[in-house]
């Protein structure tokens, strides 16, 4: 039971820490100009874009606004995989919530032949949240590359580094739901191992 309790201690807190990276807006911070070995061109940090908010950084206020809003102030620095990405951060995040109602409700199931199913679920649904989560930062990382298609570490945004961490701690979560699964399978191997026994 402690592995369970670890996953879902982890579950927690890769929730919490994907909720707070999708809700702050400093994913990247993309170059005013391109960069090459003779051109090491710093990133504007009034410049920068995240999953449901962009800020361009012009005075008139252009590109600075909601994604999801279809405003024309963002009309043209809103590409399709924004929106996409906008759109899997809502899903991931309502799947992490459901996650965490589900892993509370395992503790009260009274059948034990249902419990290998349930973790079963559980760690499929992990998994599930974890490949999501894991397509956001990577999608808004490749998508949001200069001209010659190079990126620095200097454009990644802090919000980017919370998600990845919080994609870390779902695939944890898998492992120790796995690892708890394969600890009830042998419990009940070794459980019906010792009646066989006392038969005979």
């Amino acid at each position: 039971m402690t592995l369970f309790f670890v996953g879902y201690l982890i579950a927690v807190t890769s929730t919490i820490a994907f909720i707070v990276a999708i809700l702050t807006p400093k994913w990247i911070y993309p170059n005013n100009l391109p960069v090459d070995a003779n051109n090491l061109a710093s990133p504007n940090r009034t410049n920068y874009r995240g999953i449901f908010y962009v800020d361009a950084g012009y005075p008139n206020g252009t590109c600075r606004d909601w994604i999801l809003l279809y405003t024309d102030s963002v009309a043209t620095c809103r590409p399709p995989h924004s929106v996409a990405c906008a759109s899997l951060a809502i899903i991931a995040a309502s799947l992490s919530i459901i996650l965490l109602w589900l892993a509370g409700g395992y503790l009260y199931i009274r059948r034990r032949r249902l419990m290998p199913m349930f973790v079963t679920m559980l760690a499929l649904f992990t998994l599930l949240i974890f490949w999501i989560s894991a397509i956001i930062w990577v999608v808004m990382i490749t998508m949001n590359r200069g001209i010659n298609l190079k990126i620095r570490r200097e454009n990644i945004g802090f919000s980017t580094w919370i998600a990845v961490g919080a994609s870390g701690g779902y695939l944890l979560t898998f492992i120790s739901f796995i690892l708890y699964r394969i600890s009830l399978s042998r419990r009940k191997h070794l459980k019906e191992t010792a009646i066989n026994s006392r038969r005979f």
